[in-house]
Protein backbone atom coordinates (compact mmCIF):
# COMPACT_ATOMS: atom_id res chain seq x y z
CA UNK A 1 0.00 0.00 0.00
CA UNK A 2 1.06 3.54 -0.87
CA UNK A 3 1.57 5.94 1.75
CA UNK A 4 -0.51 8.06 0.83
CA UNK A 5 -3.00 5.67 0.44
CA UNK A 6 -2.53 4.31 3.92
CA UNK A 7 -3.17 7.88 5.56
CA UNK A 8 -5.98 8.73 3.45
CA UNK A 9 -7.68 5.80 4.50
CA UNK A 10 -6.21 6.17 8.42
CA UNK A 11 -7.48 10.12 8.30
CA UNK A 12 -11.13 8.90 7.10
CA UNK A 13 -11.21 6.89 10.11
CA UNK A 14 -9.01 9.04 12.32
CA UNK A 15 -11.06 12.12 11.76
CA UNK A 16 -14.39 10.59 12.46
CA UNK A 17 -13.13 9.71 15.91
CA UNK A 18 -11.63 13.28 17.11
CA UNK A 19 -14.00 15.67 15.19
CA UNK A 20 -17.26 13.39 15.42
CA UNK A 21 -20.04 14.40 12.88
CA UNK A 22 -20.25 16.86 10.81
CA UNK A 23 -21.79 20.18 12.24
CA UNK A 24 -24.83 22.72 10.46
CA UNK A 25 -21.90 24.32 8.73
CA UNK A 26 -21.06 21.18 7.13
CA UNK A 27 -24.43 19.96 5.50
CA UNK A 28 -24.04 23.17 2.84
CA UNK A 29 -25.40 26.59 2.76
CA UNK A 30 -28.29 28.28 1.26
CA UNK A 31 -27.95 27.24 -2.71
CA UNK A 32 -25.06 24.83 -2.04
CA UNK A 33 -25.21 21.92 -4.45
CA UNK A 34 -23.72 18.85 -1.95
CA UNK A 35 -24.05 17.68 1.20
CA UNK A 36 -21.26 16.28 3.25
CA UNK A 37 -20.81 13.78 6.03
CA UNK A 38 -17.51 15.55 7.18
CA UNK A 39 -16.49 18.31 8.99
CA UNK A 40 -15.25 21.18 6.31
CA UNK A 41 -11.83 21.92 7.07
CA UNK A 42 -10.03 25.88 6.41
CA UNK A 43 -6.31 24.79 6.90
CA UNK A 44 -5.58 28.46 6.38
CA UNK A 45 -7.02 30.62 8.64
CA UNK A 46 -5.30 33.57 10.72
CA UNK A 47 -5.61 34.56 14.08
CA UNK A 48 -3.37 37.12 16.75
CA UNK A 49 -4.13 36.01 20.42
CA UNK A 50 -5.37 38.46 22.71
CA UNK A 51 -2.66 38.08 24.78
CA UNK A 52 0.18 38.76 21.91
CA UNK A 53 -1.77 41.80 21.50
CA UNK A 54 -0.78 42.55 25.23
CA UNK A 55 2.59 41.51 25.03
CA UNK A 56 2.92 43.66 22.21
CA UNK A 57 1.50 46.96 23.59
CA UNK A 58 3.56 46.22 27.24
CA UNK A 59 6.87 45.55 26.01
CA UNK A 60 7.13 46.15 22.46
CA UNK A 61 8.63 49.51 22.41
CA UNK A 62 11.48 48.12 24.25
CA UNK A 63 12.15 45.41 21.06
CA UNK A 64 11.86 48.66 18.38
CA UNK A 65 7.90 48.77 17.76
CA UNK A 66 7.34 52.53 17.75
CA UNK A 67 3.85 54.86 17.98
CA UNK A 68 2.27 51.56 20.05
CA UNK A 69 -1.75 52.75 21.19
CA UNK A 70 -5.07 51.65 20.65
CA UNK A 71 -7.47 53.22 17.30
CA UNK A 72 -10.75 54.09 17.61
CA UNK A 73 -12.13 50.68 17.56
CA UNK A 74 -9.72 49.91 20.70
CA UNK A 75 -7.30 47.85 18.75
CA UNK A 76 -3.49 47.81 19.46
CA UNK A 77 -1.61 49.09 16.66
CA UNK A 78 2.17 49.96 16.07
CA UNK A 79 5.25 50.10 13.56
CA UNK A 80 7.68 47.30 13.71
CA UNK A 81 11.03 48.11 12.98
CA UNK A 82 13.00 47.56 10.26
CA UNK A 83 12.72 47.53 6.04
CA UNK A 84 9.48 45.17 5.72
CA UNK A 85 7.95 46.24 2.62
CA UNK A 86 4.24 45.08 3.40
CA UNK A 87 1.68 47.37 4.35
CA UNK A 88 3.69 50.18 5.84
CA UNK A 89 5.47 48.38 8.56
CA UNK A 90 1.78 48.23 10.14
CA UNK A 91 1.25 45.85 13.21
CA UNK A 92 -2.65 45.83 13.81
CA UNK A 93 -3.79 43.38 16.07
CA UNK A 94 -7.82 43.54 14.60
CA UNK A 95 -10.84 42.35 16.15
CA UNK A 96 -11.88 40.16 13.41
CA UNK A 97 -8.36 37.78 14.29
CA UNK A 98 -8.50 38.14 17.71
CA UNK A 99 -12.00 38.02 19.84
CA UNK A 100 -12.65 34.06 19.29
CA UNK A 101 -16.32 34.72 19.57
CA UNK A 102 -15.99 36.59 16.30
CA UNK A 103 -13.83 34.04 14.29
CA UNK A 104 -16.24 31.28 15.60
CA UNK A 105 -19.51 33.61 14.36
CA UNK A 106 -17.26 34.30 10.89
CA UNK A 107 -17.05 30.21 10.42
CA UNK A 108 -20.34 29.26 11.20
CA UNK A 109 -21.26 32.35 8.60
CA UNK A 110 -18.96 31.15 6.44
CA UNK A 111 -19.58 27.10 5.94
CA UNK A 112 -16.63 26.05 7.92
CA UNK A 113 -16.56 23.58 10.79
CA UNK A 114 -12.76 23.78 11.63
CA UNK A 115 -9.83 26.28 11.34
CA UNK A 116 -6.28 25.75 11.73
CA UNK A 117 -5.05 29.02 12.96
CA UNK A 118 -1.83 30.41 11.73
CA UNK A 119 -0.15 33.44 12.11
CA UNK A 120 -0.19 36.40 9.53
CA UNK A 121 1.79 39.46 8.61
CA UNK A 122 4.58 40.13 10.57
CA UNK A 123 4.59 36.86 12.30
CA UNK A 124 7.12 37.23 14.92
CA UNK A 125 10.42 37.28 12.47
CA UNK A 126 10.26 40.74 12.97
CA UNK A 127 11.85 41.26 16.57
CA UNK A 128 15.17 40.62 17.83
CA UNK A 129 15.72 36.64 18.92
CA UNK A 130 14.77 36.32 21.93
CA UNK A 131 11.35 38.30 21.92
CA UNK A 132 10.51 36.77 18.84
CA UNK A 133 10.93 33.41 20.73
CA UNK A 134 8.76 35.04 23.60
CA UNK A 135 6.21 36.16 21.09
CA UNK A 136 5.76 32.74 19.65
CA UNK A 137 6.12 31.17 23.16
CA UNK A 138 3.30 33.39 23.60
CA UNK A 139 1.20 32.48 20.46
CA UNK A 140 1.31 28.99 20.66
CA UNK A 141 0.31 28.77 24.14
CA UNK A 142 -2.70 30.61 23.40
CA UNK A 143 -3.39 28.79 19.96
CA UNK A 144 -2.91 25.08 22.46
CA UNK A 145 -5.48 26.54 24.84
CA UNK A 146 -7.96 27.78 22.43
CA UNK A 147 -7.64 24.30 20.91
CA UNK A 148 -8.13 22.26 23.98
CA UNK A 149 -11.34 24.46 24.66
CA UNK A 150 -13.18 23.96 21.22
CA UNK A 151 -11.37 20.72 19.91
CA UNK A 152 -13.62 19.86 17.01
CA UNK A 153 -13.28 24.35 15.92
CA UNK A 154 -9.51 24.56 15.74
CA UNK A 155 -6.76 23.50 15.39
CA UNK A 156 -3.31 25.24 14.88
CA UNK A 157 0.36 25.48 13.42
CA UNK A 158 3.05 26.10 16.10
CA UNK A 159 4.78 29.49 15.16
CA UNK A 160 8.62 29.39 14.76
CA UNK A 161 10.68 32.13 15.88
CA UNK A 162 12.71 31.72 11.93
CA UNK A 163 15.39 34.41 13.29
CA UNK A 164 16.89 31.87 16.15
CA UNK A 165 16.17 27.92 14.06
CA UNK A 166 17.89 26.32 17.54
CA UNK A 167 15.49 27.83 18.94
CA UNK A 168 12.92 26.90 16.00
CA UNK A 169 13.32 23.17 16.80
CA UNK A 170 13.39 23.55 20.74
CA UNK A 171 9.92 25.25 20.23
CA UNK A 172 9.18 22.10 18.10
CA UNK A 173 9.93 19.52 20.74
CA UNK A 174 8.20 21.96 23.76
CA UNK A 175 4.86 21.61 21.60
CA UNK A 176 4.81 18.53 20.00
CA UNK A 177 2.52 17.04 22.48
CA UNK A 178 0.11 20.29 23.15
CA UNK A 179 -3.71 20.32 22.53
CA UNK A 180 -4.45 20.64 19.11
CA UNK A 181 -0.92 22.07 17.47
CA UNK A 182 -1.32 19.98 14.41
CA UNK A 183 1.61 21.28 11.94
CA UNK A 184 4.32 23.63 12.27
CA UNK A 185 4.24 27.55 10.84
CA UNK A 186 6.87 29.62 9.15
CA UNK A 187 7.60 31.95 6.54
CA UNK A 188 8.13 31.61 2.69
CA UNK A 189 11.84 32.86 2.99
CA UNK A 190 13.53 34.92 5.75
CA UNK A 191 16.60 37.66 5.58
CA UNK A 192 17.33 37.10 2.19
CA UNK A 193 17.04 33.59 2.36
CA UNK A 194 15.19 31.17 0.38
CA UNK A 195 13.87 28.02 2.23
CA UNK A 196 16.40 25.36 0.63
CA UNK A 197 19.27 27.67 2.22
CA UNK A 198 20.89 24.98 4.77
CA UNK A 199 20.87 26.87 7.75
CA UNK A 200 17.17 25.97 7.87
CA UNK A 201 17.33 22.13 7.28
CA UNK A 202 17.64 21.22 10.95
CA UNK A 203 13.38 22.29 11.03
CA UNK A 204 13.13 19.98 8.44
CA UNK A 205 14.16 17.32 10.26
CA UNK A 206 12.61 18.06 13.11
CA UNK A 207 8.97 18.35 11.35
CA UNK A 208 9.67 15.01 9.63
CA UNK A 209 10.43 13.40 13.02
CA UNK A 210 7.25 14.78 14.47
CA UNK A 211 5.50 14.27 11.73
CA UNK A 212 4.33 17.82 11.54
CA UNK A 213 3.56 19.51 8.25
CA UNK A 214 4.84 22.63 7.10
CA UNK A 215 1.94 25.26 6.48
CA UNK A 216 4.53 28.57 5.12
CA UNK A 217 2.95 31.85 4.61
CA UNK A 218 4.45 34.97 2.92
CA UNK A 219 6.09 38.05 4.73
CA UNK A 220 8.35 39.90 2.52
CA UNK A 221 7.70 39.81 -0.69
CA UNK A 222 10.06 39.46 -3.51
CA UNK A 223 10.48 42.97 -4.75
CA UNK A 224 10.42 46.44 -3.90
CA UNK A 225 9.48 47.62 -7.40
CA UNK A 226 5.96 45.68 -6.71
CA UNK A 227 5.66 49.70 -4.44
CA UNK A 228 5.38 52.11 -6.90
CA UNK A 229 4.31 55.93 -6.01
CA UNK A 230 0.27 54.95 -6.66
CA UNK A 231 0.55 51.53 -6.96
CA UNK A 232 0.81 48.91 -4.60
CA UNK A 233 1.55 45.28 -6.34
CA UNK A 234 2.81 43.26 -3.02
CA UNK A 235 -0.29 41.52 -2.53
CA UNK A 236 -1.77 40.71 -6.16
CA UNK A 237 1.91 39.55 -6.97
CA UNK A 238 4.32 39.50 -4.86
CA UNK A 239 2.16 36.75 -2.27
CA UNK A 240 2.41 34.52 -5.60
CA UNK A 241 5.44 34.99 -6.36
CA UNK A 242 7.33 34.26 -2.71
CA UNK A 243 5.37 30.81 -2.69
CA UNK A 244 6.91 30.20 -6.52
CA UNK A 245 10.08 30.84 -5.52
CA UNK A 246 9.95 28.85 -1.91
CA UNK A 247 8.27 25.87 -3.53
CA UNK A 248 10.88 26.05 -6.32
CA UNK A 249 14.55 26.17 -3.87
CA UNK A 250 12.99 23.34 -1.88
CA UNK A 251 12.86 21.03 -4.81
CA UNK A 252 16.28 22.37 -6.41
CA UNK A 253 18.02 22.60 -3.03
CA UNK A 254 17.54 18.99 -2.41
CA UNK A 255 15.01 19.39 0.55
CA UNK A 256 12.49 17.28 -0.42
CA UNK A 257 14.91 14.13 -1.39
CA UNK A 258 16.65 14.55 1.60
CA UNK A 259 12.89 14.74 3.92
CA UNK A 260 10.99 12.45 1.75
CA UNK A 261 8.26 12.46 4.45
CA UNK A 262 8.53 16.27 4.79
CA UNK A 263 4.97 17.51 3.50
CA UNK A 264 4.39 21.07 3.00
CA UNK A 265 1.59 23.06 2.35
CA UNK A 266 1.54 26.28 0.32
CA UNK A 267 -0.47 29.51 0.48
CA UNK A 268 -1.51 31.24 -2.82
CA UNK A 269 -2.17 27.66 -4.34
CA UNK A 270 1.89 27.17 -4.83
CA UNK A 271 1.87 30.71 -6.77
CA UNK A 272 2.69 29.93 -10.37
CA UNK A 273 4.96 26.80 -9.35
CA UNK A 274 2.92 24.02 -10.59
CA UNK A 275 2.46 25.57 -13.90
CA UNK A 276 5.94 26.78 -14.39
CA UNK A 277 7.20 22.99 -13.72
CA UNK A 278 7.52 22.28 -17.46
CA UNK A 279 9.28 25.72 -17.88
CA UNK A 280 12.02 24.25 -15.10
CA UNK A 281 12.45 20.92 -16.54
CA UNK A 282 13.12 22.57 -19.73
CA UNK A 283 15.98 24.79 -18.16
CA UNK A 284 17.49 22.14 -16.59
CA UNK A 285 17.59 19.39 -19.68
CA UNK A 286 19.11 22.80 -21.33
CA UNK A 287 20.86 24.76 -18.98
CA UNK A 288 22.19 22.48 -16.12
CA UNK A 289 24.85 24.83 -15.12
CA UNK A 290 21.82 26.16 -12.63
CA UNK A 291 23.67 23.89 -10.24
CA UNK A 292 27.01 25.70 -10.69
CA UNK A 293 26.19 29.21 -9.63
CA UNK A 294 25.69 31.01 -6.44
CA UNK A 295 26.73 29.34 -3.17
CA UNK A 296 24.60 26.01 -3.99
CA UNK A 297 25.79 22.92 -2.65
CA UNK A 298 23.11 20.43 -3.64
CA UNK A 299 23.88 18.84 -6.50
CA UNK A 300 21.62 15.84 -7.56
CA UNK A 301 22.47 12.58 -8.74
CA UNK A 302 20.28 13.42 -11.68
CA UNK A 303 18.28 16.24 -12.82
CA UNK A 304 15.22 16.18 -10.84
CA UNK A 305 12.29 16.97 -13.37
CA UNK A 306 10.02 19.27 -11.93
CA UNK A 307 6.72 17.91 -13.09
CA UNK A 308 7.69 14.55 -10.78
CA UNK A 309 7.37 17.04 -7.65
CA UNK A 310 4.09 18.67 -8.35
CA UNK A 311 2.62 16.06 -5.91
CA UNK A 312 5.13 16.77 -3.03
CA UNK A 313 3.19 19.81 -2.40
CA UNK A 314 -0.32 20.85 -1.01
CA UNK A 315 -1.69 23.50 -2.44
CA UNK A 316 -4.27 26.04 -1.12
CA UNK A 317 -7.63 27.35 -3.08
CA UNK A 318 -6.05 31.25 -3.61
CA UNK A 319 -6.13 30.83 -7.17
CA UNK A 320 -9.66 33.26 -7.15
CA UNK A 321 -11.01 31.07 -10.37
CA UNK A 322 -12.75 27.90 -9.99
CA UNK A 323 -11.85 26.87 -13.86
CA UNK A 324 -7.84 27.66 -12.84
CA UNK A 325 -8.27 25.26 -10.02
CA UNK A 326 -9.82 22.83 -12.08
CA UNK A 327 -5.97 23.68 -14.21
CA UNK A 328 -4.26 22.72 -10.62
CA UNK A 329 -6.79 20.03 -9.64
CA UNK A 330 -5.42 17.83 -13.21
CA UNK A 331 -1.75 19.38 -12.73
CA UNK A 332 -1.12 18.10 -9.28
CA UNK A 333 -4.08 15.14 -8.31
CA UNK A 334 -7.20 15.92 -6.31
CA UNK A 335 -5.16 14.35 -3.07
CA UNK A 336 -3.54 17.62 -2.78
CA UNK A 337 -5.22 20.02 -3.02
CA UNK A 338 -6.80 21.76 0.43
CA UNK A 339 -9.66 23.78 1.80
CA UNK A 340 -7.28 27.34 2.82
CA UNK A 341 -8.97 30.55 1.77
CA UNK A 342 -6.47 33.00 4.09
CA UNK A 343 -9.34 34.36 6.03
CA UNK A 344 -10.16 37.09 7.33
CA UNK A 345 -7.79 38.67 4.99
CA UNK A 346 -8.24 40.92 1.84
CA UNK A 347 -7.92 38.54 -0.56
CA UNK A 348 -9.11 35.44 1.52
CA UNK A 349 -11.62 32.91 -0.35
CA UNK A 350 -14.86 33.93 1.48
CA UNK A 351 -16.81 30.92 0.87
CA UNK A 352 -15.12 28.08 0.15
CA UNK A 353 -18.10 25.47 0.18
CA UNK A 354 -19.44 27.44 -2.34
CA UNK A 355 -16.01 28.28 -4.55
CA UNK A 356 -15.30 24.77 -4.68
CA UNK A 357 -18.78 23.76 -6.22
CA UNK A 358 -18.10 26.23 -9.03
CA UNK A 359 -15.26 24.16 -9.69
CA UNK A 360 -16.24 23.18 -13.31
CA UNK A 361 -17.01 19.06 -13.22
CA UNK A 362 -16.39 19.09 -9.72
CA UNK A 363 -17.97 15.83 -8.19
CA UNK A 364 -19.49 15.65 -4.48
CA UNK A 365 -16.83 13.21 -4.38
CA UNK A 366 -14.40 15.75 -5.07
CA UNK A 367 -15.61 18.32 -3.29
CA UNK A 368 -15.53 16.92 -0.10
CA UNK A 369 -12.32 15.63 -0.66
CA UNK A 370 -10.65 19.04 -0.81
CA UNK A 371 -12.97 20.45 2.10
CA UNK A 372 -12.72 17.68 4.62
CA UNK A 373 -10.44 14.79 3.65
CA UNK A 374 -7.07 16.38 2.25
CA UNK A 375 -7.20 18.89 5.57
CA UNK A 376 -8.25 16.20 7.74
CA UNK A 377 -5.26 13.62 6.41
CA UNK A 378 -2.67 16.95 6.15
CA UNK A 379 -3.43 17.77 9.80
CA UNK A 380 -2.95 13.98 10.59
CA UNK A 381 -6.64 13.95 12.42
Amino acid sequence: MERRDFLAGAAALGSAALLGSAGVSAQGQPGSRFKYDKPVIDAHVHWYPPELAELVEKEGAAHGVTNIHRNTKGEVVGTEPGSHPYINNMIAFRHEMTDVDIILKQMDERGVDMSTLTQTNPHVVWADPEFGLKMAQTINNATSALCAKYPKRFTGAVTLPAQDVSASVAELERCKNMPGMRAANMPESFQGKNLGDRSFWPIYEKCQALNLPIFLHNVDPVSERLLEPNLNLMNILGNPFEATIAATSLMLDGVLDEYPKLDVFFPHAGGFFAFLTPRIDFALAHAPNVFQVGSSTYKPPKLPRATDYRRRYYYDLILHDPQIQRMLIDLVGIENVVCGTDFPQAMAIMKPVEYVERIPGITQREAQIILCENPARLLRL
